[in-house]
């Protein structure tokens, strides 16, 4: 038996009890956002999920921090902050009803994208998804790995339909670690889902806690997005970095130049010439834009150049770094240089893809007896961080600025007039003669 528009009862009536089932679905959770009674699950509690963490724990949320390292969980518990429990307990992901996945997604060795963490965290979420809850990603990955890889995933968690049975949303990181103007709040929050229903619920909870919600069109423009912000700086500081060695040839300052044509109000954006960029973001993300346009067939030679360009950026380093210990040290079986600043960039303790680590590397391959400075980072592998004392600034032959922060004593180390290579321009505009740029 047919009904009166072609369709068979049964059919219908389990596409109708499907259909009201995603409605309250939606209902019951769209509710528990409005009313702060939803329990928020943060898988990976580092800069961007602990930013996380903390903005929906302050907007009222009950807050499960994530972590496999049980010294972190006593860390951030000792914070003893309103609303949010780090745990390592990934059993307690069955109480949640909004999924957030902020674990790293680095690249191997050979820059090919490494999904592994991405994986293992939506391997745990599949294992104790509930009926009705979101997943947001915030992880950088390529466009299409929502959709193709997640999806599937969580899939396995027996809950098949999403959008019917649980919801699927992207909402790419915007964590600058340090900057003390733009935080989880004041920064505008991209915000996609596999359905209009996933994109509501997901953006439903960033405005409880985000100024600015940005909704967009498909998973894919979005997880776009942040590859594309990353990309491009990547492009323009390696761009800068090139560009050095040319107005050094014409006896122009590149930093004067740069902060002239900043002076234009429209149409330029300026980025500064340094070591080499570091952080879990630029100099990863583009990785993942050229292993998928690769498997589309797709040639993009501007940021392949862009990633050849800050590779080489320690090499030149240590290149002008040798060239000064032989100038003004003459000929030695060792040298010894100081690095001051071991973290990817100011004033934090970061030190993921630092041009620091990359630059000492290629000193001790070159018979050079390396020792640093850095506030943030007391200790790194079997070496301590050194007192900027008047013994350790005499006893080494060059000292190279990678990372300039401000609570540094500037002063006292010009004051011993050693060999400094400035690779952030922090002493170089002073004209003293001992110090040298890249």
């Amino acid at each position: 038996m047919l009904t009166a528009n072609g369709g068979n009862p049964s059919s219908n009536g389990v596409a109708f009890f499907l259909q009201a089932l995603s409605m309250n679905y939606k209902k019951i959770l769209s509710e528990k956002i409005k009313t702060r009674k939803a329990v928020v699950g943060i898988i990976g509690i580092g800069y961007v999920g602990g930013a996380l963490a903390q903005g929906a724990a302050t907007a009222g949320f009950r807050v499960f921090g994530f972590t496999r390292s049980t010294t972190r969980a006593n860390h951030v518990n000792k914070q003893k902050i309103h609303n949010y429990t780090a745990t390592t307990d990934i059993t307690l992901l069955s109480k949640c009803s909004i999924i957030c996945i902020c674990v790293p997604t680095p690249i191997h060795e050979n820059k090919s994208p490494d999904l592994e963490p991405l994986q293992d965290a939506l391997s745990k979420t599949a294992e104790y998804l509930k009926p009705g809850s979101l997943v947001i990603i915030e992880s950088t990955v390529a466009p299409g790995t929502t959709r193709n890889i997640a999806l599937p995933m969580l899939q396995t968690s027996g809950l098949k339909k999403e959008e019917e049975e649980f919801f699927l949303s992207f909402s790419p990181e915007r964590v600058d670690p340090g900057n003390k103007k733009y935080t989880i709040c004041n920064t505008p929050k991209v915000v996609a889902g596999l359905s209009n229903t996933s994109s509501d619920l997901a953006c439903k909870f960033f405005q409880s806690f985000v100024e600015k919600v940005v909704p967009v069109s498909s998973i894919e423009a979005a997880e776009m997005s942040k590859i594309l912000e990353n990309t491009f700086r990547l492009v323009n500081i390696s761009f800068i970095n090139e560009l050095v060695p040319y107005a050094k040839s014409l006896g122009v300052d590149i930093h004067e130049v740069i902060n002239v044509a900043a002076t234009k109000p429209y149409g330029f954006l300026p980025h500064y010439p340094g070591p080499g960029v570091g952080g879990h973001c630029i100099p990863v993300d583009p990785y993942y834009l050229l292993s998928d346009a690769r498997k589309r067939g797709i040639s993009l030679t501007i940021v392949e150049d862009a990633g050849r360009v800050n590779e080489e950026q320690p090499k030149k380093v240590v290149t002008k770094a040798l060239e000064i210990l032989k100038k003004t040290n003459g000929h030695k079986a060792t040298y010894k240089v100081l690095l001051l600043g071991l973290t990817y960039k100011k004033d934090i303790g970061d030190q993921r893809e630092s041009a620091s680590l990359k630059i000492w590397k290629l000193l001790e391959e070159k018979n050079v007896n390396v020792s640093y400075h850095d506030p943030y980072v007391p200790s790194w592998n079997d070496h301590v961080s050194v007192e900027l004392t008047d013994k350790t600034l005499s006893e080494n032959d060059v000292i190279i600025i990678t990372t300039d922060h401000e609570n540094i004593d500037y002063a006292k180390l010009t004051s011993h007039q050693k060999p400094i290579l400035d690779t952030r321009n922090v002493l170089r505009k002073n004209g003293f003669p001992f110090v040298y740029g890249i």
